[in-house]
């Protein structure tokens, strides 16, 4: 009753349209209501998040002094817990295997630390001898006396000598005494407060670390002795319900921080060793200390061994009298850093953090942003944290896809992705890769495949428009024929086809058609119509053409209505052909083939590619007698 006014007032009809299904279905403005307050629940959800978020970004910056050797010493216990298991497997009880543990470990801290101070203070005592050699190396720069450099550096220099300069003789404050006025006494009182000032100033660069220090090794120690019940108190905070959650979280972080922190220890000792060494026959003074000095910044993700180098690299400029030394020290370094990236890491140490390149990169950032360079020591392990959390609790999935190294998108995907935004290029290179890892077949029938239904229903759903479609479809037809999108026109095959197939009724069925072709291969004659005809003139094409088997492929996804018409054309028609349906994007995951050959008119109905491709093979070869009604579905591909 309402379509007449509709039309003649427009949207002031669909305003009183609306207004009257508001009064036919009593719930519709309760359902509008609902909407709309969890619109309303989703945005403060998200914005409590962000704000949880900050909070969180807050105490872990104000609470460093104390989260900061927590940290530490949780890293170090992740570190030793493997031995002190082993010991505990040779039957040492856990007391005696901790402390034995931990003794070896701290004197071994304690021992490169010694050796580091001494290195440093001997370095210190010998670095004004070294001026001499310095200068002859800027003098044999001959640095031109006019120029963009020379005069940065003059720049520089007088800058600096104005910093330095003494303040003009007149009081503090900048203002004489007048004539005849005695000057004000100034007393000097001494701001330290004596010796203990004194000492305090002294003993705090010292005290502060050794404090921090003893309190790691203090928690060192009792979380190695108390492993088994912070497990669980975590356990039981998290509550019992997700304990299986929570026990394959824990052991997964567990596994992967030890085995990072473990495998970068003997990648880093295997690089400081040699670096120390050929230092040593180079002539660099203090080789031992930079052999460690390397070993322990290569923890510092990509940019360490570099800052490790620049040292030694200095020091050999500082006392070579030629640039033999310097060169020779790059080369070392170089060379030890191709062979450790290459031959060494793959082999020990491998992808086990599971971390993108970026996501560590970022990390290192934001760590050394929040705690310094602690922070900087600590990034990878903290994130592999991170992302072991994002892995297995679904209220933290975005940390796994940010930070794991495994690909955000699967092939198909990618492949589609890269269609839509018409990257020809990359789209292609997708295919490559995926090719090279599987087979050609299944590029076809597990990318190209899916691409085509995923075109389908964007273009159905108006996602996409129709250049856009069209495109995808005439992309992916070049791919799969590995073909440029304009070939030269052939010489059309005039044999009787095995196997003709014909696209019910648009271009979607006719590319997945070419792609079941290519799927067949080249030992089966194949000719697939064009669907740009009416479905009597495929049926009348179908019958003259001679084929044994006659292959309709529809992507629709209801109840492909042009197939079973075709089905049925052709049956009246009598055709004496083999008769398939391909139906690509029936959803049921156990359809019932046979119902289904009977409501299509078919001998036989597959809704798989890699079915359909092996039972019209077998047809083909005149290995099947009696066509039966088969399982179209596999594991590989979804289709």
């Amino acid at each position: 009753m309402f379509t007449p006014f509709i039309a003649g007032k427009g949207a002031c009809g669909c305003i009183h349209t609306t207004e009257a299904l508001s009064r036919t279905d009593p719930f519709a403005r309760v359902k509008s209501t609902r909407l709309t307050l969890n619109d309303t629940l989703a945005l403060l959800s998200r914005g409590m998040s962000i704000t949880l978020g900050l909070l969180v970004v807050a105490a872990l910056h104000f609470g460093q002094e104390v989260l900061v050797p927590l940290v530490l010493a949780a890293l170090l216990s992740f570190l030793l817990a493997p031995l002190v298991d082993r010991l505990e497997r040779w039957h040492l009880a856990r007391i005696p295997a901790v402390l034995l543990t931990s003794a070896l470990a701290f004197a071994v801290i304690a021992a490169l630390a010694y050796v580091v101070a001494g290195q440093i203070f001997d370095i210190a005592y010998k670095l004004p001898s070294y001026k001499d050699n310095m200068r002859a190396k800027i003098a044999s720069l001959h640095m031109p006396s006019e120029g963009p450099l020379a005069n940065l550096t003059r720049t520089f220099n007088e800058l600096r000598d104005e910093a330095v300069k003494p303040a003009a003789s007149a009081p503090s404050g900048g203002v004489a005494p007048k004539a005849g006025e005695k000057p004000m006494p100034v007393e000097v009182v001494n701001a330290n407060g004596g010796i203990g000032g004194l000492l305090e100033k002294l003993a705090a660069p010292v005290l502060g670390p050794l404090g921090t220090a003893a309190v790691v090794v203090v928690f060192v120690i009792f979380m190695l002795m108390k492993k088994e019940d912070l497990r669980n108190r975590v356990i039981h905070l998290v509550g019992r319900s997700r304990l299986s959650l929570t026990t394959r979280t824990l052991e997964e972080a567990g596994t992967r921080v030890s085995r990072y922190l473990l495998m970068q220890l003997i990648v880093n000792v295997t690089y400081g060793i040699p670096i120390g060494v050929g230092l040593y026959f180079l002539g660099v003074p203090n080789a031992l200390l930079w052999g460690v000095l390397t070993a322990v910044l290569r923890f510092v993700p990509y940019i360490g061994p570099w800052i490790g180098a620049f040292f030694p690299l200095a020091l050999s400029l500082a006392v070579s009298n030629s640039w033999s030394m310097p060169l020779l020290t790059i080369a070392l370094f170089l060379v030890v850093e191709l062979i450790s990236n290459n031959a060494i890491e793959p082999w020990l140490y491998g992808s086990s953090t599971g971390l993108s390149p970026v996501a560590i990169l970022v990390a290192a950032v934001f760590w050394t942003w929040l705690w310094g360079a602690v922070g900087l020591l600590v990034a990878t392990p903290l994130t592999v944290c991170l992302a072991v959390l994002g892995k297995h609790v679904p209220a933290f999935a975005f940390l796994d896809v940010l930070l794991s190294d495994e690909p955000s998108l699967s092939p198909p995907d990618r492949y589609y992705q890269r269609l839509l935004a018409r990257d020809e290029a990359e789209a292609g290179q997708v295919l490559v890769e995926y090719e090279k890892e599987t087979s050609f077949e299944r590029t076809l029938a597990e990318v190209l495949a899916p691409a085509v239904l995923a075109a389908e229903a964007d273009f159905e759903a108006q996602s996409v428009d129709r250049e856009v479609f069209t495109f995808i479809l005439a992309t992916i037809r070049k791919h799969a024929l590995r073909q440029e999108l304009h070939p030269a026109p052939s010489e059309p095959d005039t044999a009787p086809p095995d196997i003709l197939i014909v696209p019910a009724e648009d271009e979607g069925d006719e590319v997945i058609g070419v792609i079941l072709g290519e799927l067949l291969g080249p030992k089966v004659r194949t000719r697939v119509t064009s669907y740009q005809t009416l479905t009597n003139e495929k049926a009348d094409a179908a019958m003259a053409s001679g084929a044994s088997v006659i292959c309709i492929s529809d992507t629709s996804l209801h109840d492909a209505p042009r197939a079973r018409f075709l089905g049925r054309r052709l049956r009246k028609k009598d055709c004496t052909a083999f008769l398939f349906t391909g139906l690509w994007r029936l959803d049921d995951e156990e359809p019932n083939l046979a119902a289904l050959a009977e409501k299509f008119s078919a001998d036989q109905v597959a809704t798989n590619l890699l079915t359909a491709r092996d039972a019209l093979r077998g047809w083909a070869s005149q290995t099947i007698v009696s066509p039966p009604i088969v399982a179209a579905r596999e594991l590989a591909p979804a289709l």
